[in-house]
């Protein structure tokens, strides 16, 4: 997570959705808001899909879990040869293959529907965390649809893996902020070519 404030803008329209529920975990800060029946019920009531304790168990807390993983792995930013980070790890793009796999998998048992009004748009049929999990998945499509979607991003610091909306005018960016995240991570860089160098 960063305090650089263009960072935490939250991204467009409903992938802001997505965005959330990705950042439903803070990696450095130690907390998660799905790891738990209670907290997952609390940030569905709280984004819109209501749900109950007695109807959510340790299954759908699990499903949430894969579910956002599959997220951050279907947002990961490919990878720049030689640069640290977890898209480093897997320059094959095995880790977004992974994400759109499980995404799919997920998808045939979130229905949506088209909603016809003062715009057309995408729906979840379900509340609870069906409905919260196609409402993303509507989220994606439509990001997809206006090219939205590929600026939403994973912070390539290892430590962070924040969900950003990049900004940027040519939409490069790969760390969440580049005064917290970027900085450490060109720091490293600079390290160990100062290290290489010296052998």
């Amino acid at each position: 997570m960063t305090e650089d404030a263009d960072a935490r803008r939250p991204a467009p329209g409903r992938l802001r959705l997505v965005q959330d529920f990705c950042n439903s975990v803070d990696f450095e800060g130690g907390w998660d808001d799905l790891a738990e029946v209670d907290s997952l019920v609390t940030w569905l009531n709280a984004n819109g899909h209501p749900a109950d304790v007695p109807e959510t168990g340790p299954a759908e807390v699990h499903r949430a879990l894969r579910f956002r993983e599959a997220l951050r792995d279907l947002l990961s930013v490919p990878a720049i040869p030689g640069q640290p980070g977890p898209a480093a790890a897997d320059p094959s793009g095995d880790r977004r293959a992974r994400g759109r796999s499980v995404l799919a998998e997920a998808a045939a048992d979130l229905p949506l529907t088209v909603v016809v009004g003062e715009t057309i748009t995408l729906a979840p049929t379900r509340a609870g965390l069906p409905g919260a999990l196609a409402a993303i998945l509507a989220a994606l499509a439509l990001g997809d649809a206006d090219g939205t979607l590929g600026r939403l991003k994973v912070c390539q610091a290892d430590s962070c893996r924040w969900v950003f909306y990049d900004q940027s005018r040519n939409g490069s960016s790969r760390w969440c902020t580049m005064r917290l995240c970027g900085a450490r991570n060109k720091n490293r860089s600079y390290r160990r070519r100062l290290r290489e160098a010296a052998h």
